[in-house]
């Protein structure tokens, strides 16, 4: 295990969890009110055991580099999982050593919203407001989102229309609004992480709403239509 990552408690028992892919957490998602949806998913997030967890951790850390396989060296922004989110743990320890990786730190000059900072064996951890551990730095060492390749977002829900739940607070959605506006060049390319569980129907889009181009769960990769 890459020992910079070891502070994040990411001993993967990688083995044992490989027989294990075909777990899954139970999701009776018809007839949903808009309001309900939410609490839904992060009920089934929530459902999953710890070794579930890790090995949709090991599936996703797969899938992601089959996705990314003939990429050369790109600066791709990942996340730290909170509240049952999906780990990229497993797939950060071993992109740091060919990728420039980044993660979100909370930038508040007027109205929240994310930059993105550089990950390497150096950083230095804090929590934001809302108790998320994030890198330690100063906002002029970050980047902003359009000067990414790519972002992996964590999720609450998804379809496959590349509508995106989140956690409601906007910041990803705030962070990204210049890509509603773009016909064409669509950079960076969004990346949606979640379990397969994970997948609702059909969820209702706002004109705020930043949509994926892609969404990879412990299955398989989506692609979005455009």
């Amino acid at each position: 295990m890459n020992a910079r990552l070891s502070h994040l408690n990411l001993r993967f028992k990688v083995d044992r969890l490989r027989r294990h892919r075909g777990w899954y957490c139970s999701n009776k998602n018809h007839n949903m009110q808009a309001q309900q949806i939410r609490q839904h998913y992060r009920q089934l997030r929530r459902s999953l055991t710890s070794d579930q967890q890790q090995a949709h951790a090991i599936g996703v850390s797969e899938q992601l580099n089959l996705f990314i396989k003939n990429m050369r060296q790109r600066k791709i922004a990942a996340y730290l999982a909170t509240n049952a989110e999906l780990s990229l743990n497993p797939w950060i320890a071993s992109a740091v050593e060919i990728h420039h990786v980044f993660l979100p730190i909370l930038y508040e000059p007027i109205e929240p919203r994310l930059r993105f900072a550089p990950y390497n064996e150096n950083t230095r951890w804090k929590s934001n407001r809302f108790g998320i551990i994030e890198p330690d730095t100063h906002w002029g060492n970050t980047l902003h989102a359009r000067q990414l390749d790519m972002i992996l977002l964590p999720l609450v829900a998804f379809d496959r229309n590349g509508h995106r739940l989140g956690m409601g607070g906007g910041f990803y959605d705030r962070s990204l609004a210049f890509r509603v506006s773009r016909k064409t060049w669509k950079k960076p390319v969004l990346v949606g992480i979640a379990h397969s569980c994970q997948e609702h129907p059909q969820l209702k889009s706002n004109p705020w709403d930043v949509n994926l181009d892609w969404v990879i769960t412990n299955d398989e990769i989506i692609s979005i239509a455009a």
